[in-house]
């Protein structure tokens, strides 16, 4: 004879009051990734407008936490966020780095708010320099020159500073101070320069050039020119200094990389 077992699986039946399911199901939906940029470019708006989270918040959807549940991770419906941008005064398609307009830092009365400035995100990361020995470079017509270089230390930011609203949503700009004499009047020593690795410099930009360094097991950044473009010609970069006048050419197999300084008026968005 046979037998044939039978397993019965328990059903139990939890009462979960109405109201835990709809906080439950809105919970679920509205914990998603929240893109940085959203939440970098929506702290440096409430900076700007110099308003608090709360009183943005209200003001746009009359509830005191939406902007503090957006930067803890909970993304908001687009009709939400068309709501905060409009008390902010941008888009929503800013906030969320699909328009990579430039906005405005400074207000168009011109009288920016110091309190204001003291709340933009510290995001932008400052690295140290120091004043390197000078380097023998060609000038082009067989003469050799020496040339001011400066040492830079980018295994670490030495600091954060302050970043324009122009510019949030970009993590790879970067912060220099320039060391030494040699770019003055144009630059004075300890000045802090932007710098976009990002948009090609063009004849006559400011410019760090970024020196190849070897390493036991590679190569590594050391030292950078602060200089202006001059030109690119086959197989050199010229290049540019003030004090003392002169132009010198680089060779291209010295050179790790040519990145633009960006104007800060640039990144304020005038």
């Amino acid at each position: 004879m046979t037998y044939t077992y039978v397993t019965y699986a328990a059903v139990v039946n939890v009462n979960i009051p109405h109201a835990m399911r709809h906080l439950m199901r809105h919970d679920c939906s509205m914990r998603k990734n929240v893109p940085d940029v959203l939440k970098e470019r929506l702290s440096a708006k409430v900076a700007e407008k110099n308003m608090s989270a709360r009183e943005v918040s209200i003001a746009a959807l009359n509830k005191p936490d939406a902007i503090r549940a957006i930067l803890a991770g909970h993304m908001p419906g687009l009709d939400r966020l068309d709501a905060i941008a409009d008390v902010l005064g941008t888009t929503s398609d800013w906030l969320l780095g699909r328009d990579q307009g430039i906005e405005r830092t400074i207000p168009e009365d011109g009288h920016p708010s110091e309190a204001a400035f003291r709340r933009l995100p510290k995001t932008l990361p400052v690295y140290g320099t120091a004043l390197g020995a000078d380097f023998e470079f060609g000038s082009g017509n067989g003469i050799v020159v020496n040339v001011e270089q400066t040492e830079v230390h980018m295994s670490a930011p030495l600091d954060y500073m302050a970043r324009p609203i122009g510019v949030t949503g970009r993590p790879d700009l970067y912060v220099v101070s320039v060391a030494g004499h040699s770019m003055e009047p144009r630059f004075d020593s300890g000045r802090r320069l932007l710098v976009d690795p990002k948009r090609p410099p063009g004849v006559g930009d400011d410019v760090v050039v970024q020196l190849r360094g070897p390493t036991f097991d590679g190569e590594e950044v050391r030292h950078v020119l602060i200089k202006q473009l001059v030109r690119r010609r086959p197989g050199v970069v010229v290049l540019r200094q003030f004090n003392p006048a002169v132009e010198f050419e680089v060779p291209n197999e010295q050179v790790s990389s040519v990145h633009r300084v960006m104007p800060w008026d640039e990144a304020m968005g005038f």
